[in-house]
């Protein structure tokens, strides 16, 4: 496990070394990130919508057993950009995007794509992973909004149109009041690094895959569990870096 680690840590940062020169293969970045918009996207935006609906429903009923139910989007504004939104994209893109990159790039392996690559004086890192970090991390921006919608989307769709709790206007105003734009930042800080953990894991066994397809099997195994243990690491890792010494709200300022 300690030598899987170290080999995990040099192919980081090899792959990070790599980056400068993957701008040239700018066409299939962009190729890839229109694929991760269009297969990510709405399932990013339904997840975060039912675990913003699940916030919003423990906030809603634990305040109304003491009379102040009408606060009920400070608990969601508050949960959101600082925990549940950068979280679960932390699942989505482990789960959806880097099994799928660990499955290209290990059948890429088994068939000798990479080796064709390489006996064209191609260097895979560049082609290969670097396009895909890039690719996801081009991502990131569009990920956050999405993240940040689709928690708003329900806890409003719980509070306001399901059991008529708050107005509107009440829901939004609270859910608001309590964020900054330095939140929604330290958000997309977040996503961005969880983002670029999970792909270059990904892109990482993907390129050590041997075996046949049982070894793609594996391979994508491995990195899924692996990803799952690294984003709660690096989530809480950011989580302490930003909120650390305070949760940064506009309350008694």
């Amino acid at each position: 496990m300690a030598a899987e680690a170290g080999e995990l840590a040099v192919f980081a940062f090899r792959a990070l070394r790599a980056l400068p020169g993957t701008f040239r293969y700018f066409s299939e970045i962009v190729r890839l990130n229109a694929r991760i918009t269009r297969r990510t996207s709405a399932l990013l935006f339904a997840m975060c919508f039912f675990l913003g609906l699940s916030a919003a429903n423990f906030g809603f009923f634990f305040l109304r057993s003491i009379g102040a139910s009408d606060f009920v989007g400070v608990v969601s504004g508050l949960l959101t950009p600082r925990q549940i939104a950068p979280q679960m994209f932390g699942y989505v893109i482990a789960g959806s995007v880097c099994c799928a990159i660990v499955a290209e790039l290990g059948a890429a392996k088994i068939q000798e794509e990479i080796a064709a690559y390489e006996s064209e004086g191609v260097d895979p890192l560049q082609i290969l992973v670097g396009a895909r970090i890039l690719a996801v991390l081009l991502y990131v921006p569009v990920a956050t909004v999405l993240s940040l919608a689709g928690c708003l989307a329900g806890g409003y769709f719980l509070v306001v149109i399901v059991l008529a709790g708050n107005s509107s206007q009440v829901f939004l105003s609270s859910f608001w009041s309590i964020q900054s734009l330095a939140n929604e930042l330290y958000c997309m800080i977040t996503v961005a690094g969880v983002a670029l953990t999970c792909v270059i894991v990904a892109c990482f066994y993907g390129m050590r895959t041997s075996g046949g397809p049982e070894g793609v099997g594996r391979s994508v195994a491995r990195s899924l569990a692996m990803n799952l243990i690294l984003l709660h690491l690096v989530f809480t890792l950011f989580a302490l870096v930003f909120y650390g010494g305070g949760l940064h709200v506009p309350i008694g300022d």
